[in-house]
């Protein structure tokens, strides 16, 4: 099967969900939508699916595979998130610029959360961001969103012009990729774009599908997921993403594991070579899987099919 968007009618969009480490396995299935030439008409990423969906938007998922996975996890260990996701974006983000700004490249979406608030702009830029990061989390458990509700907002950056959207540019896309990654509790480094601080997308929007389903064109999505558990928009299950529901006028179709990736030897923030393989193996067999099922409906609604 061969499905090709071409950004003009009745077209396919695909959300990738964060998940730190785990996002090796959307990797994987994004990597067996190339090989099956599944192109979205428009890519939503947040947090550690944005490099793995902007290679996809640049046709290079299966070229780079694996490989930029088991470099962050060594590197977790060695230099912390912060350098990892900085050396990244300088190994990686020449090819993304230049794939992703193209006249005939898919629109892509790339979501991080602004901070609204003096003064938690200057906690998340300063010495408290780690407690504050590790508070979050807490309140991830217990449902409390009142913080993230009063000093976070959803920004979504598009390499197209939008008024809804920022502006997504070569001169800001490592920035606003940089800012959308960061965890308050593990990053190190402050985050800004254009002299305002930002957060990791996670904590208002770790997976876009919404704004994705809300495309012009856009009739089938298909999310992305990192762990076998429902889909989320955020770390606090603000809202679920469904399989087969409507969102925005566009059919869902969900894709995540069958089981957590945990036991194989990948967490979120560690993870070993063993690990990373299986669990990118099971993405692509995912991602074959579902190319298969789906053949129909995908070339029905593609823009363009072979």
């Amino acid at each position: 099967m061969t499905a090709t968007g071409t950004g003009q009618g009745p077209g396919v969009g695909i959300a990738i969900a964060s998940g730190m480490l785990k996002g090796v396995f959307g990797h994987g299935v994004l990597s067996a939508f190339e090989e099956h030439g599944l192109r979205a008409d428009v890519y939503g990423t947040a947090s550690s699916s944005v490099l793995s969906g902007g290679l996809a938007a640049s046709g290079r998922a299966r070229e780079v595979g694996v490989r930029y996975w088991q470099q962050a996890a060594r590197g977790a260990a060695e230099k912390g998130m912060s350098q990892v996701v900085l050396d990244s974006i300088a190994e990686f983000g020449p090819g993304l610029r230049e794939g992703l700004f193209r006249a005939d490249a898919p629109d892509f979406l790339l979501a991080a959360s602004k901070v609204v608030s003096a003064e938690a702009a200057a906690v998340t830029q300063g010495s408290g961001a780690r407690q504050l990061g590790r508070d979050l989390l807490r309140n991830v458990f217990t449902g409390d969103r009142s913080w993230v509700t009063a000093n976070l907002a959803t920004t979504i950056f598009s390499n197209r012009p939008a008024p809804d959207h920022a502006e997504l540019t070569p001169e800001n896309f490592d920035a606003v990729s940089y800012a959308s990654t960061r965890m308050l509790h593990a990053w190190a480094i402050p985050a800004e774009v254009g002299g305002q601080a930002y957060v990791d997308a996670s904590y208002t929007c770790g997976c876009p599908a919404r704004e994705v389903a809300a495309h012009p064109g856009v009739t089938t999505l298909i999310a992305i997921g990192a762990d076998p558990f429902p889909l989320f928009r955020d770390i606090y299950a603000s809202e679920e993403i469904v399989d087969g529901a409507e969102l925005g006028g566009a059919r869902v179709l969900v894709v995540k594991p069958a089981e957590d990736l945990k036991p194989l030897g990948v967490d979120y923030a560690v993870a070993t070579e063993e690990g990373l393989d299986r669990a990118y193996a099971l993405g692509l067999e995912a991602g074959h899987r579902f190319a298969e099922e789906h053949a129909k409906e995908l070339e029905a609604v593609s823009g363009r099919a072979a």
